[in-house]
């Protein structure tokens, strides 16, 4: 079959963005104080591609596990009440944690907490 190529694994890559309120208790610096962000996430997944589909995994099958485990729960919210040290490494731990066990191919987040900061999570 013409344009079907066989692949064993590849990575997938999908963006999200939701906005959020926070304040890191025991920081020593201005971020003590309550303030927000606009946050971008990137959910990667990998695995062997479907040669029935072509696919990984559908992007708007992704996006309903995403939007529906993530960002519903963090997006205009105050992310203490979630996650009381609310860092961007405890944020990317606590969203992973929500994603796993719905989406086992998932091999890495990164959360932006502004343009030119990141943290990059792996998994346990």
């Amino acid at each position: 079959m013409r344009g079907l190529f066989i692949v064993s694994a590849m990575i997938l890559r999908k963006e999200y963005w939701f906005e959020a309120a926070h304040f890191i208790y025991n920081h020593p610096g201005k971020c003590r104080n309550l303030h927000g962000h606009s946050y971008k996430l990137f959910v990667l997944l990998e695995g062997a591609v479907n040669p029935e589909t072509g696919m990984i995994i559908d992007f708007d099958d992704l996006s309903k596990v995403v939007v529906d485990k993530v960002i519903s729960k963090l997006d205009h919210r105050f992310l203490n009440d979630l996650i009381p040290l609310s860092t961007a490494e405890n944020i990317s731990v606590w969203i992973w944690e929500q994603l796993k066990p719905s989406l086992p191919q998932l091999c890495q987040i990164e959360v932006f907490e502004t343009t030119d900061n990141c943290v990059i999570y792996r998994g346990a």
